[in-house]
């Protein structure tokens, strides 16, 4: 009995950890088309807006389990390194609008983030997403330089290595834009 619960556990022990993150790493950075989004007081940014900074861009929705079990790491992740250049930028793509957002936002704690909307619903197609969690890293100049899809370990060594490829590229010169 206790080899069949062992072969159980083994064969098993993958599923019940969760979804697992698949990383992409680019060679060469990735351009991004313009994209804009909303914030709750109406404004609209775009990414431009971020340039100097390393720029986790996270796709979520309130109702994607593994996106609401990795938000509060987001927001240690934006706490611990903010003063160093990193800016998470999280994009709710829930259809249920800010209501929805701002609850989640209150349930959670979530107080280092700032609240972005895809009001438009275009960022899936416009970025490719076609899961979600799916979380761009830019370097300072904007450009993709990875990509992943499912949840990470914000805190771990992977996501380090992460943000030190995006904190490594130069930030576009004063003055200079894109």
């Amino acid at each position: 009995m206790r080899a069949l619960l062992a072969i159980l556990l083994l064969v098993a022990g993958p599923a019940l950890a969760g979804p697992k993150a698949s990383v992409t790493v680019h060679d060469t950075p990735v351009e991004l088309p313009s994209i804009s989004i909303h914030a709750p007081d109406g404004s609209r940014h775009g990414l431009e807006e971020f340039r100097g900074k390393a720029v986790v861009l996270d796709l979520w929705a309130t109702w994607c389990l593994p996106c609401r079990a990795e938000f509060p790491n987001l927001d240690k992740l934006q706490a611990r390194r903010g003063a160093e250049g990193v800016q998470v930028v999280p994009i709710s793509l829930d259809r249920k609008g800010w209501p929805a957002v701002q609850k989640f936002y209150a349930d959670t704690g979530v107080t280092n983030l700032p609240a972005f909307l895809d009001e438009d619903r275009t960022l899936t197609s416009v970025l490719g997403a076609q899961a979600l969690p799916t979380t761009l890293i830019l370097d300072r100049q904007g450009r993709e330089v990875a990509r992943v899809v499912g949840p990470l370990e914000w805190g771990g060594l992977q996501a380090e290595e992460l943000l030190s490829k995006a904190l490594a590229s130069p930030s576009p010169a004063s003055g200079g834009g894109g």
